[in-house]
């Protein structure tokens, strides 16, 4: 079968499945499958060997269990507290949006999952339904993806367009202006907004949340690895808080989640078998051949890897490479060209019921995703047309 109609099969099959409440990561796992089955026949099984079992999907495993215990572990030793009560007071409603954009400097995977604990408390407190405090602490924690340089999917697009960050962030900039303006738009936060901002809880907040500013400390100035600093991170909490055994297995216990491991595996072997198959290239081919305007094809491409995956690095490292006739680079870039398919795959991911971030955050909220969605699609929307007024603009 063509790939391009395989990925476009799986794809209407993951969302059927997903609709019809079957858990996330079989969803994935049938799309991925049949994808195989489509495309590549009985090698499926050997792909989805070699991917489940190499070193980037136990790496990305990893990483999530770490970044699980690391939240866990705050929330245990009531850190988390802490710091919510102090932003609460700081901030009232304005801290459900701060704390996931503090944790958004951190790009991790499963970094959701750190700020999500952290909005337990305040979501109880100013009586804010799963749904929504699972889109405020999905939407507020991505949107610096466009214009922070220790993104994976940041720095290998720099790389592919062989520019240097700055002037990446000046082509990429909008993207993030807009996933702010249609943020605030559909979040609404309403009453309980006031600012009573004092030192002594600015003070507290600081103590409270040190583990994450070591962790971007370490990994913004001293350029260490994401996994190391997790590590140090949390052997470095457990020190201060004499953590005895009885302490290590209650969070444990919480940490390891058969679901979220499955559901890793299962968005590894379908974002491999994509590349595998070359379904995006074959689809961008399709357009093509039918005589898309360059800007459509270029959108859809990226915006298509994007939400097939769910995965920031797989535009940056999919889409990205087969644009670079659109896209141009060095002295040639088009700014408002990089801007249209850094921000399509962006959103494309976004809004996928792939991305790893969002359904984590679903599953610990209990969130049904048909109703985040009702608020997740309209920001997407408007969003791609703030991109849309740039691109058309050229104003940057």
């Amino acid at each position: 079968m063509d790939p391009a109609l395989a990925l476009i099969i799986s794809i209407f099959v993951i969302l059927f499945l997903i609709r019809m409440n079957i858990p996330i990561s079989v969803s994935i796992f049938l799309g991925a499958f049949l994808l195989g089955v489509f495309t590549i026949g009985q090698e499926i099984f050997y792909r989805m060997f070699i991917t489940a079992t190499s070193l980037s999907t136990i790496r990305l495993i990893t990483l999530v269990i770490a970044a699980f215990t690391l939240g866990y572990s705050m929330e245990y030793f009531k850190l988390l507290e802490e710091l919510t009560s102090a932003a609460s007071r700081m901030l009232g409603k304005f801290s459900v949006l701060l704390l996931p954009m503090i944790v958004g400097f951190l790009p991790m995977p499963g970094g959701a999952l750190i700020s999500a604990v952290m909005l337990k408390n305040p979501a109880k407190k100013f009586n804010l339904s799963p749904e929504r405090t699972t889109y405020i602490n999905y939407w507020w924690r991505h949107f610096w993806i466009a214009v922070w340089p220790l993104y994976p999917s940041f720095i290998i697009a720099a790389a592919i367009v062989e520019i240097n960050y700055t002037d990446f962030i000046f082509a990429t900039y909008p993207i993030t202006l807009s996933a702010i303006i249609s943020g605030i738009i559909f979040t609404r936060i309403g009453e309980n907004g006031k600012i009573a901002i004092d030192v002594r809880g600015i003070l507290t907040v600081v103590r409270s949340m040190y583990p994450i500013l070591l962790v971007a400390f370490l990994a913004l100035l001293l350029k260490i690895d994401l996994l190391i600093t997790l590590f140090f991170s949390i052997v470095l909490l457990y020190i201060q808080r004499k953590i005895k055994i009885d302490d290590f297995i209650q969070i444990i216990k919480k940490t390891l989640d058969v679901k979220i491991i499955l559901l890793v595996f299962a968005v590894m072997v379908y974002k491999d078998l994509i590349i595998f198959t070359k379904a995006a290239e074959v689809f961008f081919g399709h357009l093509n051949t039918y005589n898309f305007p360059p800007a459509l094809a270029a959108f859809l491409l990226s915006f298509i890897v994007g939400f097939a995956t769910g995965i920031e690095l797989s535009f940056a490292s999919v889409a990205m490479p087969m644009l670079i006739m659109f896209t141009g680079t060095s002295t040639s870039l088009i700014p408002q060209n990089l801007m249209l398919v850094f921000g399509a795959g962006f959103l494309g991911v976004m809004i996928s019921p792939m991305h790893l971030c969002l359904a984590f955050t679903a599953e610990y909220f209990n969130a049904k995703l048909s109703i985040v969605y009702k608020r997740l699609i309209p920001t997407v929307l408007l969003s791609i047309v703030i991109i849309l007024l740039f691109f058309i603009s050229g104003s940057f």
